[in-house]
């Protein structure tokens, strides 16, 4: 097929020109060009991502500035601008495109989490700057150096005499002096440490207002109620984290292998709040995040959403089929629309 626009030859399954982002077909039926301003975009919105994964971020910056032009408000760029800036290291910048993204769209509940995380990123890294190199000495001419190995050994001969002449001087006015009894000095018994109680299931635990909270380091609390979660769930790797702002807990959960389908996905996030609940039955809700590993490296976010307590209370393996399928159409969740699920 060749393009009418830029006469490029691009595949007969194409809806777009790779070239020139041009429209070839109008009733696609792709869900990538489903809604929204992406589907004008797509082209561009690839691009961008591959020009980012190839380390040239300045030049995907310009293509997703160029789509901004057009579409303000359109959230997929910012979110792209977002983690653009956090590959680069610029935690600040990254910050300022998710807070403009969670304006746009304040109920997504993706967006709010990657923006506390990224600002639990910017508070470590802020708490620890890059040590400051010592500027290197110049090594000290030989002639200039022994004299002020003599000096610096004059000085110490006349700081010995004069030392040795005052303790001999205290001892005699020691000697013609009576002894006194000595007093026995009271030593203050120090506090004992105080201990903090252990975690209940009648309580939720909850972090003090100055612990760092986000998948970054967890506290101690977060730590032993993400271990305690873990060896519910069969020694699945798991990360927890307070939000004191929301009064609200977090959980991370990892999928290790296998076919990664919505059905899975939706499993291990009602597992993970079940054995949640078992332990503080009396929270109202828990936001739950799952991770897998990503076709191109490290680890994908693949699912995003808050269970309450009645919704964990389904057993995991009935989740097939028509109960499955129910429970997708009435959980409010966000799902990775780049990820290929198999069901």
């Amino acid at each position: 097929m060749i393009c009418p626009k830029c006469f490029a030859e691009i595949p007969d399954m194409s809806a777009f020109c790779m070239e020139c982002g041009s429209r070839i077909k109008e009733d696609t039926l792709d869900p990538l060009y489903a809604e929204g301003s992406d589907r004008e975009i797509y082209p561009e919105l690839a691009r961008a991502n591959l020009l980012r994964m190839q380390g040239k971020y300045e030049e995907a910056i310009d293509v997703c500035r160029r789509i901004l032009g057009r579409f303000p408000s359109n959230e997929t760029v910012h979110a792209l601008l977002g983690d653009i800036y956090t590959d680069q290291g610029k935690l600040e910048d990254a910050i300022q495109w998710y807070e403009l993204l969670v304006e746009l769209a304040p109920a997504n509940v993706h967006y709010r989490a990657k923006l506390h995380n990224l600002r639990a990123m910017y508070a470590v890294q802020v708490a620890s700057p890059p040590p400051v190199p010592e500027p290197k000495s110049k090594p000290a001419k030989p002639k200039t150096f022994a004299y002020a190995l003599f000096g610096l050994l004059a000085i110490i001969l006349v700081v010995a005499s004069f030392v040795a002449g005052a303790r001999m001087n205290a001892a005699r006015q020691a000697a013609a002096l009576p002894i006194k009894p000595t007093q026995t000095s009271t030593v203050p018994t120090p506090e004992p440490v105080r201990i903090p109680p252990p975690l209940n299931a009648e309580t939720a635990p909850a972090p003090p207002p100055d612990v760092a909270t986000g998948f970054v380091g967890m506290s101690a609390v977060e730590a032993d109620l993400a271990q305690k979660l873990s060896q519910r769930l069969n020694g699945a790797p798991v990360w927890c984290a307070y939000d004191p702002a929301a009064r609200r807990w977090q959980a991370r959960i990892r999928i290790q292998s296998g076919v990664l389908s919505k059905t899975r996905v939706l499993q291990e996030a009602v597992a993970l709040a079940r054995a949640f609940y078992e332990l503080y039955p009396n929270e109202p809700a828990l936001s739950v995040t799952v991770i897998a590993p990503s076709p191109h490296s490290g680890d994908a976010l693949v699912f995003a959403g808050d269970l309450n307590a009645q919704l964990a209370a389904i057993e995991p393996a009935q989740l097939e089929g028509e109960p499955a399928q129910a429970l997708l159409q009435q959980l409010q969740a966000w799902w990775n629309p780049t990820l290929n699920f198999q069901g």
